[in-house]
């Protein structure tokens, strides 16, 4: 949950209370739990896909000839931007 410690919790929990009222804060609470929950699956179902992705062998190969071949462009400008001072 990030650097929140347990006194920051026991004032957000306050806070809470004071604001939303005995009554509101569980029901407020189980939604935002569902909420990070829900956050979190996104989160890791990206992550996921991202790393298939990378990991695809024909993008790589794909990604590193594209790579070779701009290094080379590069390297070919350099060559003649030498020549021409």
């Amino acid at each position: 949950m990030g650097n929140i410690g347990s006194g920051e919790v026991l004032v957000i929990l306050v806070l809470g209370l004071l604001v939303l009222g005995p009554e509101r804060l569980p029901e407020f609470a189980r939604k935002i739990g569902n909420f990070l929950k829900e956050a979190k699956r996104m989160s890791r179902s990206f992550q996921e896909e991202l790393r298939s992705a990378v990991e695809d062998p024909d993008i790589e190969m794909k990604a590193r000839a594209q790579g070779a071949l701009l290094s080379q462009e590069t390297q070919n400008n350099h060559d003649l931007e030498d020549q021409s001072t």
